[in-house]
């Protein structure tokens, strides 16, 4: 199915003329796209409607292209054109940078609206689906493309909630625990939105966040399937985005994280640690990017586990390859200080038509090797795990 083309431009206008009348009201320029889709190099175009108070039609404006950390300036430069009214005008103008996913558009220095478009590269031929939108059935039947469609959320490409870590529910033949199940649940809470009143008074609030992630591990295969074990991991970060030149990083992360297995006793386990996360993204062709994600953390309290550093050390080093519409291969990797090593890879491939950013139905392979799969055996060396099931965030 080749991509569903943007409207043209008499649609824009008629759009641009449709919400004036809330731009003028909210004293903020309006921007409109002509097009749904953004590639490095290949020109933008956009229907600007200014608020009454600007007399003049500047030469240029600044528009933020901002996607995963990366993020883009593009100078958009007036079209003089006959079919142009006075209520709106064309500006275009090309991005430098390259990008994966929804990315977000709104001018700079000028209060305006957020436009998404889809990242996509020149000969993608994913189909671009606005959030909402019903194809016919018959169109959906006809079409031999089986490629899933990336659905654009709207008015966010981020809601408040959304996915942090992989959420999975897994099967596998353990070694001598027998058969059992390994499932996670994660996400992460923005209180403030960027566009809400209290990050206008203070920008800076709307990039923290809460996060919670939980791994259990399920004996399925002993008597009365006991859970074997289970991590919770209540955290609180903040994000930023980075410089993306050079070796600098797209994207940081500075948390601190609390990590308990809930049991008392002897098998209590529990630890805090202070975290940097610091991302590079490095992006190919066809929607294709490699993420370097190093988590690198201090601990604050483990009294009850004091030789955890032996086994986990003092970084979590992740690798992440794939595009967020087909295969994607995420690689964990620890080294302890006196040579104890885990290794964990993940492989998921989309089943479901549609996804929606990182969250959708997919095939979900993992392996695992080495020491410190829960928090309760954390210095226990553990045979190759393999586990197969379905994941609903990647």
């Amino acid at each position: 199915m080749p991509f569903i083309r943007p409207m043209g431009a008499a649609i824009s206008s008629l759009l641009a003329f449709t919400f004036s009348f809330n731009a003028y009201a909210d004293n903020q320029w309006l921007v409109v796209a002509q097009g749904e889709v953004v590639n490095t190099g290949q020109q933008l175009a956009f229907q600007i409607v200014k608020p009454p108070d600007t007399e003049h039609w500047p030469a240029t404006v600044r528009l933020k292209l901002s996607a995963a950390g990366v993020a883009d300036e593009v100078e958009l430069a007036l079209q003089d054109s006959s079919d142009q009214t006075l209520a709106s005008r064309t500006y275009s103008g090309t991005p430098r940078q390259d990008f994966v996913g929804v990315v977000r558009a709104e001018l700079v220095e000028k209060p305006s609206n957020t436009v998404l478009l889809l990242a996509a590269s020149r000969d993608d031929t994913t189909s671009i689906v606005q959030a909402g939108e019903i194809q016919p059935a018959d169109s959906v039947l006809a079409s031999s493309n089986t490629a899933p469609q990336v659905v654009i959320a709207a008015p966010d490409d981020e809601p408040a909630l959304s996915a942090e870590e992989p959420m999975y529910f897994l099967f596998g033949n353990g070694d001598e625990y027998g058969t059992d199940a390994r499932f996670q649940i994660s996400f992460k809470y923005r209180p403030f939105d960027s566009k809400g009143s209290v990050a206008q008074y203070a920008p800076f609030l709307s990039n923290l966040y809460f996060s919670y992630t939980q791994t259990t591990l399920w004996d399925i295969g002993g008597d009365s399937s006991p859970f074997r074990d289970t991590s919770y991991r209540p955290g609180l970060f903040y994000r930023w985005a980075g410089a993306s030149r050079g070796l600098y990083p797209d994207s940081w992360r500075v948390g601190i994280e609390h990590e308990s297995n809930g049991q008392g006793g002897v098998d209590s386990r529990s630890l805090n640690i202070a975290y940097v996360r610091p991302s590079w993204h490095l992006d190919f062709a066809n929607g294709r990017r490699l993420t370097f994600s190093p988590k690198i953390y201090a601990y604050i309290d483990k009294d009850e586990n004091p030789d955890i550093q032996h086994y986990r050390g003092y970084a979590d080093w992740q690798l992440r390859y794939g595009r967020e519409d087909g295969l994607m291969v995420t690689g964990l990797y620890r080294q302890g200080t006196r040579g104890y090593a885990m290794g964990q890879l993940d492989i998921s491939y989309p089943l479901s038509d549609r996804i929606l950013s990182r969250i959708g139905t997919f095939a979900h392979l993992q392996i695992f090797s080495g020491y410190g799969e829960t928090l309760l055996d954390y210095d226990k060396d553990r045979d190759t795990q393999i586990r197969l099931g379905i994941s609903v965030s990647r």
